[in-house]
């Protein structure tokens, strides 16, 4: 995990919201493609996308950072497509 990563992860624990977007603006491209490769259909790919996004956020504080950030959303992202 990067060291940015971890520290806006550390903001985003202690409520602030504005530390999400940055994590979400450097990986929406990765998770939208992920998604759409997973799926093939493009406007379901960017509502997961949306979902995953609001998971993470939501499973932020059991986030242990044992494993990089994107491998932990990665997870997120292929279960909310295993759930369509």
């Amino acid at each position: 995990m990067t060291t940015d990563d971890q520290a806006l992860i550390e903001r985003c624990r202690s409520g602030d919201l504005e530390a999400f977007e940055p994590l979400v603006e450097k990986y929406r491209e990765r998770v939208w493609r992920l998604a759409y490769n997973y799926l093939r259909d493009r406007e379901e790919a960017w509502d997961v996308t949306q979902e995953a996004f609001v998971r993470a956020w939501q499973a932020l504080p059991s986030f242990r950072g044992q494993s990089a950030f994107y491998t932990w959303l990665y997870r997120i992202v292929m279960n909310v497509a295993a759930d369509r």
